[in-house]
């Protein structure tokens, strides 16, 4: 054999050698899952996934096992491919969708596995691939938690708020009241258990939840508790509920205001309007949406030790000026130009009067709000928090503890306020409640304290 010949040969020999080393490489597919499953009653979709840059996937597949039983096929994936080239299909991030339904797959509650098996393109094992098993432990948990309701015949109203007291009998994700499909969770008992809010959580537990000004008539109410696998319990107990009409009223807005106050405004929000009548309603609905979702959010973050005691205090010396969430219609000359809710209570004093906290708990936020000027937002716990506008002072701080009665600021005219005022509201959860209750010495003794004892 000459030398070119022999040259051949071995160009021949080294490109053959580099096919055989490529199409026979031993890496096996990446398999991407869960480390560990719950699964309930409910059906659960699940999405594992499945990769092989090197010779592509050939197969992917999922099933569920348990103990002796027939394993229960999932899902199962074929991907082309030639054996020469490899995969021709997508190389990475390749998901597949399962679905977990426990009611046709016939597993019983107990451990199971499911097992995901995945193969590629490869020359090894005589052509077969490498193949990739990736086994996840499956708690299979078909039994709802127990719920057992303490609390006896309540009576509620529209606008109002309530207290409810129930055990759990295991561990829950969420567990609270359900007003009409508004969820407000729970949180330990007072004095079971340091805390914040529910999850994990068991044992007897506390949930205060409102009736909303829009909530449907006679509202369901029910105690409702979900464990880490998606089973729910619902528990109802007796509760009386009393209906109850919010005033409209009619509030002419004056041409001073419009293009003092509301033009002032205008110009500190960054709103470009010329236009005093549309610059108020740009105002009083576009910023007043946004500082609501604010004050919600931030009335959602409190915890769930219990700070306060007793009834909450109206601001001492304050005459009550507006009603709770009643509906304002506001007028331009005859023309009506924008409406709103007016939640809480507007609260008047003597100009610059020091604003105190209705009862005692820790300050959440304290800073500028839109409409609502310098405002602070107390947490008293157990999803209970204070609201404070209109400040022309602030002397507190986000994560400051304070008591019952502690000046918090000095009360002005920032924000939309026309005159020297407070407006001073009540959250349970995200939900405005009538201050009036938590004013009222015995209503919260008999209707929310008595069932602390």
């Amino acid at each position: 054999m000459g030398r070119f010949g022999v040259t051949l040969l071995a160009i021949l020999l080294l490109g053959g050698g580099g096919v055989l080393f490529w199409r026979c490489e031993g890496e096996p597919p990446a398999l991407d899952a869960p480390e560990s499953l719950i699964v309930g009653r409910d059906v659960r979709e699940l999405v594992v996934g499945a990769a092989d840059p090197g010779s592509g996937l050939r197969e992917f597949g999922a099933a569920l096992h348990q103990g002796e039983t027939e394993p229960v096929a999932l899902a199962s994936q074929v991907y082309p491919g030639e054996i020469l080239r490899g995969g021709t299909g997508p190389r990475l991030g390749i998901e597949l969708p399962l679905t977990l339904d426990l009611r046709r797959s016939g597993l019983k509650e107990g451990e199971a596995t499911l097992v995901l098996t995945a193969r590629d393109w490869s020359w090894r094992g005589w052509l077969s691939g490498n193949e990739a098993v990736l086994e996840v432990p499956v708690t299979v948990d078909l039994s709802p938690p127990r719920v057992l309701v303490e609390t006896g015949l309540s009576y509620v109203q529209r606008g109002g708020a309530g207290a409810v007291v129930y055990s759990v009998d295991e561990g829950t994700v969420r567990d609270g009241v359900d007003v009409a499909g508004h969820f407000y969770p729970g949180f330990p008992f007072p004095g079971d258990a340091p805390g914040e809010a529910a999850a994990p959580s068991h044992g007897r537990r506390v949930a205060l939840y409102a009736i909303e000004r829009n909530a449907p008539a006679d509202p369901s109410l029910h105690v409702v508790a979900e464990d880490s696998a998606g089973n729910t319990t619902r528990a109802s107990w007796p509760a009386r509920f009393r209906e109850r009409k919010f005033e409209d009223t009619r509030l002419p807005l004056s041409k001073s205001f419009l293009s003092g106050k509301v033009m002032s405004l205008a110009d500190q929000l960054d709103i470009r309007e010329s236009d005093p009548v549309a610059a108020f309603q740009h105002i009083n609905e576009t910023v007043r949406a946004a500082n609501e979702k604010k004050i919600r959010e931030v009335a959602s973050q409190g915890g769930g030790g219990r700070h306060w005691r007793g009834a909450f205090s109206q601001l001492e010396n304050s005459a009550v000026t507006s009603r709770f969430a009643e509906h304002r219609s506001y007028f331009s000359g005859k023309e009506k130009v924008s409406e709103a809710i007016h939640y809480g209570y507007d609260l008047a004093s003597t100009a610059g009067a020091p604003i105190t906290a209705a009862n005692a708990g820790r300050v959440l936020y304290a800073d500028e709000l839109g409409i609502y000027g310098r405002c602070v937002i107390v947490d008293h716990g157990l999803g209970l928090s204070s609201l404070y506008a209109h400040l022309s002072q602030i002397g507190v701080e986000p994560g400051d503890p304070v008591e019952k009665g502690a000046v918090l600021g000095r009360s002005g005219l920032t924000g939309l306020a026309g005159g020297d005022h407070l407006h001073f509201a009540i959250l349970v959860g995200d939900s405005y409640v009538d201050p009036k209750e938590w004013w009222d010495p015995k209503w919260v003794r008999e209707k929310v304290e008595s069932q602390f004892e």
